[in-house]
């Protein structure tokens, strides 16, 4: 790992993370019926709060620590209410009224890419799980680099899960720089220190990574975490039919936690696909993403990209919102870029 890239590396201390667990008291010591030897094989797990409780869920609980099943879920859902009560997490009560009103005035990503951010909405939205796929190429990477780009312009805070070692940090730099959201380089790789890098080649350390991933989020608040090519991985490890039940079964608790993550944190989760071919499709386009129903049940938005000679489509094809149309795009220095006239 080069200077540049371990520069990235700058997470708030275990220390620092416990000062803010017991500033907003979201500690698991308050919950009624959780005792001290529950409490240590929780951490033993990695999971130190209330946050951690909701993120895992009860079915995770109970496994993890023996409970019951009515035993784990009155813990989530108490450590729920919790959060709620603090003003930490919006309250499942809120009206329909007050719930518009409260998605009207959150703060997006916005790309500056003209017919990408209509496609989007006019951004990505906090508190949503968004996939893009497509094939290699097609622009994925970069339009991750880009959103990081605009985060981080804006002074926010960006986790980037690197499972295809795709990653390059001078490559971000050379984004911010080609925008012209910094003035030159230097400041560009100042604003590194503001990204969360972990490099995880594998599904063993991606949850491992994953599972530690809510101290961190607690200690610094984030506005985007980006998991750049998991379901891959995978669809690697777990081959063959003998495997699909497992590989399933473990890509819905990932998906599970990516959801809820975004949620409890209030931040934009976007994660990279990849795709296979239908050879069962005789018309139209024999492309889709792996991972199945898991996946895309999960999913708050789904992007297909696709290219166009040197061009590139983007496509909405699932938005609870949004129109499902598509638009065109480039990949040039400034990562995702509007086409010219």
């Amino acid at each position: 790992m080069t200077s540049e890239e371990s520069a990235i590396i700058t997470d708030a201390s275990d220390e620092e993370a416990v000062e803010v667990i017991e500033k907003l008291d979201i500690g698991l010591a308050q919950l009624k019926g959780v005792g001290k030897v529950t409490i240590d094989k929780l951490a033993g797990h990695g999971i130190d709060n209330l946050y951690d409780l909701c993120i895992r869920g009860a079915r995770e609980i109970e496994e993890l620590t023996g409970a019951d099943k009515t035993t784990a879920q009155g813990w989530v859902l108490k450590a729920k209410h919790m959060l709620e009560d603090k003003g930490l997490v919006r309250s499942t009560q809120m009206s329909a009224l007050d719930l518009l009103d409260y998605q009207e005035n959150v703060d997006k990503i916005i790309l500056h890419v003209k017919e990408l951010d209509e496609l989007l909405g006019g951004g990505m939205s906090p508190e949503a799980l968004y996939e893009v796929y497509g094939e290699f190429g097609s622009g994925k990477t970069q339009f991750s680099l880009t959103a990081v780009a605009n985060v981080l312009a804006n002074g926010g805070h960006v986790v980037w899960f690197d499972c295809e070692d795709t990653f390059k940090p001078q490559r971000l730099v050379d984004i911010l720089v080609n925008r012209e959201l910094v003035k030159d380089e230097a400041e560009a790789k100042g604003l590194l220190a503001n990204i969360t890098y972990r490099h995880t080649p594998n599904t063993e350390d991606y949850e491992l990574e994953e599972g530690r991933i809510t101290t961190l989020l607690v200690a610094n608040p984030t506005a985007l975490v980006v998991v750049d090519g998991i379901i891959g991985q995978y669809a690697e490890e777990y081959i063959g039919r003998g495997t699909l039940s497992t590989r399933q079964n473990k890509l819905r608790r990932v998906m599970t936690h990516l959801k809820n993550i975004c949620y409890y944190f209030k931040c934009t989760v976007l994660f990279t696909n990849q795709v296979q071919t239908d050879p069962s499709v005789m018309f139209g386009d024999p492309i889709k993403p792996i991972g199945g129903n898991v996946v895309g049940h999960a999913s708050t938005y789904r992007i297909y990209f696709k290219k166009q000679g040197k061009k590139r489509i983007a496509r909405m094809v699932d938005s609870p919102k949004d129109a499902l149309l598509e638009c065109q795009y480039v990949l040039n220095e400034k990562g995702i870029d509007d086409v010219e006239e």
